[in-house]
């Protein structure tokens, strides 16, 4: 299968665990929401690492995402409660835990969103189409510079370039000029 198409699959695992979240909020089953918040980005990430695709752009996005989804139903279930006359009264316990699942899920989110955009890797497809160019095979989907190595100076070799130079290397230049006709005569004919 072609990564395009593994990762396009992959992206049905994540959606299902938000319908399903969705789904066990309205029915006020709570800890199911915890359970199709942790189970859905576990599912999605094994079957990255099964289907040895390449992790999408977004992949940070949606661990902020599950994580603010975790934060909703733990809050919900943990945070809150109804009293006898139909009120609502917070607990700080519940709360505070909520609070901690949501920083630590955007935490990790921002994460990995930072490493995916610093690290541009190739796939596995692209390392075999760079190693056939640099072979030798010619490709139009490749293009392949070649950089040559840099000469390293070494002071050694700098010392020497001194040597090379006569002591009338360094006399002043004798300058002509068109307007003036002078003739250069020879000290020894003078």
């Amino acid at each position: 299968m072609a990564s395009n198409v593994k990762t396009g699959i992959g992206f049905l695992i994540p959606f299902g665990a938000i319908i399903g979240f969705v789904l066990s909020i309205i029915a006020e089953n709570y800890i199911l929401g915890i359970f199709f918040a942790v189970a859905g980005i576990l599912i999605w990430l094994l079957y990255l690492a099964v289907m040895n695709t390449a992790t999408p752009d977004t992949m940070g996005n949606f661990i902020i995402l599950f994580g603010v989804l975790l934060a909703m139903a733990v809050f919900m279930n943990f945070g809150w409660e109804q009293n006898i006359w139909g009120g609502i009264e917070f607990k700080t316990e519940g709360s505070v835990m909520a609070l901690m699942v949501l920083f630590f899920g955007t935490l990790i989110g921002v994460m990995f969103r930072q490493r995916i955009s610093d690290v541009q890797s190739l796939t596995t497809r692209e390392k075999e189409l760079v190693d056939k160019a640099l072979q030798g095979h010619d490709d139009p989907r490749v293009i392949v510079v070649k950089q040559e190595a840099e000469e390293v100076n070494n002071d050694d070799e700098e010392e020497d370039d001194y040597e090379e130079y006569d002591e009338y290397d360094y006399e002043y230049p004798y300058y002509y000029d068109e307007d003036d006709e002078y003739e250069y005569e020879d000290e020894e004919e003078g």
